[in-house]
């Protein structure tokens, strides 16, 4: 390895992660991406992958010996203030030059105020803080809602039943394409100075509705889809019935109250700034990942 010629990538084999990696491989920066189990890894040009814990502290020195960026990511785990805070420490003892920290548009004075209130965004504010006085060169990405989460249980049940159920009512949120947070990051990274003490919230470039998904899905596939407003109690009530934890079910219904009261309409022109290109929008989110709806 070049010494500090390296980008550490945490959470390489997540969402935002892995499209990360692919934009940095593409550009030929090298990188090491972490992960706990290298069985995940996705061969690519430039990209060593290095197996680590979080939980270790320990384990993380590897990861950043000849590294001058990182891009923290990782899991909402019961331990994450503490491992994210292992993280830091381990970038300034190693001399990182700068770190791009994935964080949640629940979190910090930036952001819409009525989302600082949830466990989410005071963790990830906790970090944010412990970030800022570390020393390290920072800069924070604080996205909304992703439209990947429309992938798996989502679109399964729009695959076989053709219905959208939440209880979010008509309120609005502007979702963002994983991709469009990820090239955000390969932007901050590759051109750190442009963007150091910097807070971007990243939100897809429009608010809508699930009624409006709806219409989406349906010019789409070809067939209607029909959203289905659960009130809130209805939501929690089958949230426990899937056997979540109750931190994790007040959570998303707190999540949805803020939608459903229409106080998550919030849209920010980061995303097209920094890219010099319009964010995603759902709907062209929905014709890129049509297979999974059909």
């Amino acid at each position: 390895m070049e010494k500090n010629q390296y980008i550490t990538v945490f959470g390489a084999t997540g969402k935002i992660g892995s499209a990360l990696l692919t934009f940095l491989s593409a550009a030929g920066v090298p990188v090491i991406a972490v992960t706990r189990n290298k069985s995940k890894a996705v061969v690519l040009p430039f990209v060593e992958w290095v197996e680590a814990d979080m939980a270790d502290k320990a384990s993380l020195h590897k990861t950043m010996t000849n590294s001058r960026a990182v891009f923290l990511s990782s899991g909402m785990g019961t331990n994450f203030v503490a491992e994210q805070h292992g993280v830091i420490q381990t970038a300034a003892e190693a001399g990182v030059e700068h770190i791009v920290k994935l964080s949640s548009a629940a979190a910090g004075k930036s952001s819409p105020t009525h989302m600082a209130s949830s466990q989410i965004g005071q963790a990830h504010s906790a970090v944010e803080a412990l970030l800022k006085a570390s020393g390290i060169p920072w800069t924070l990405l604080q996205p909304t809602g992703f439209m990947q989460n429309w992938l798996g249980e989502f679109s399964e049940r729009v695959k076989q039943e053709r219905r959208i159920l939440e209880a979010t009512g008509d309120g609005k949120r502007a979702y963002i394409d994983v991709r469009d947070i990820a090239e955000v990051a390969f932007h901050v990274l590759t051109a750190p100075s442009q963007h150091v003490a910097a807070t971007y919230v990243l939100t897809g470039g429009e608010a809508i509705n699930y009624g409006q998904l709806a219409t989406s899905l349906s010019q789409v596939l070809g067939e209607p889809v029909t959203y289905v407003a659960l009130t809130l109690e209805e939501a929690k009530q089958r949230m426990e019935q899937k056997g979540l934890p109750p931190a994790m079910v007040q959570t998303f219904v707190a999540y949805a109250a803020v939608q459903r009261n229409g106080e998550a309409e919030y849209v920010s022109n980061a995303v097209a700034e920094i890219l010099r290109k319009p964010a995603r929008t759902a709907a062209a989110f929905v014709n890129d990942y049509s297979a999974w709806f059909k």
